[in-house]
This record gives structure tokens, C-alpha cells and sequence, in this order.
């Protein structure tokens, strides 16, 4: 898994990108559940979490792109 980092781009931007890949792929995920048990409903926590997240960044997007 790798990022390349373009030219006239932010190091933020890449890493963003990065942390999307991972979470795409799911390594943190799989990494936890192989390290010691995780219950189900903390995982479905977490990623309820994220998508809150996700969702919160989306819509402050749209708010200033009007």
C-alpha cells in the first residue's frame, strides 16, 4: 500500500489519502481483531464513529461550497 505525494501537493492531502486507503482496506481492522478479541458491538462503534465523521466533513463541504 503506498501514496505517492505529488508535486504541488500538501503532505496532509497524502496523508488523508493514506488513512482512506487503509480504512478501505480495513488493515487497522483486521490488525485489532487478529491482536485480541474485539466484541461486535465495539467494532460496530467505531465504525459508526467514522462514518459520523465522514458524513460531518461532507456536509461542512457542501455548506461552503454554496
Amino acid at each position: 500500500m503506498a501514496v505517492m505525494v505529488h508535486q504541488n501537493e500538501n503532505i496532509d492531502a497524502a496523508l488523508k489519502r493514506l488513512h482512506r486507503e487503509v480504512m478501505r482496506e480495513k488493515v487497522l481492522e483486521t490488525l485489532k481483531f487478529r491482536q485480541y478479541r474485539i466484541k461486535k458491538s465495539e467494532l460496530q462503534s467505531e465504525k459508526r464513529r467514522e462514518w459520523a465523521k465522514m458524513k460531518k466533513r461532507r456536509r461542512a463541504a457542501a455548506r461552503r461550497a454554496k
